[in-house]
């Protein structure tokens, strides 16, 4: 039985591997750089699962997906998010410029979906 747990962690592990970077980083960036933006992404995906997937994300029977923002949509969230009467979901739960920097880093630089972000719903019902 621990034999098989083994070869499942390590299975996992290289099926991991094999799926490559999480993040779609400049080819010019020097490694020591990606290395630290792959952090900073890593961060901005914990503050958007946090703050933000709950109405952004695309639900199928097997995943929740985060869509593809274009540069525009980031910008106009970071407008807007910074401004206290972005959607009502977040009025309790305000985010630092600093942590929105961090989000908008990870959206930026995350492996694509195909998937296009559309208005979410609730921000529909809400008015």
């Amino acid at each position: 039985m621990l034999v098989m747990l083994c070869m499942l962690a390590i299975a996992c592990h290289t099926a991991k591997k094999a799926q490559g970077p999480a993040y779609e980083l400049p080819e010019a960036m020097k490694p020591e750089v990606k290395t630290e933006y792959a952090k900073l992404c890593d961060k901005g995906k914990i503050l958007y699962d946090m703050n933000c997937a709950k109405c952004h994300n695309t639900e199928t029977k097997h995943a929740s997906l985060i869509p593809d923002f274009t540069q525009d949509q980031i910008r106009g969230y970071e407008i807007r998010v910074s401004n206290p009467k972005h959607e009502m979901s977040l009025l309790e739960e305000q985010i630092t410029p600093e942590e929105l920097g961090l989000i908008s880093t990870f959206l930026m630089y995350k492996k694509k979906t195909g998937i296009t972000m559309v208005k979410p719903a609730k921000a529909d019902a809400a008015k």
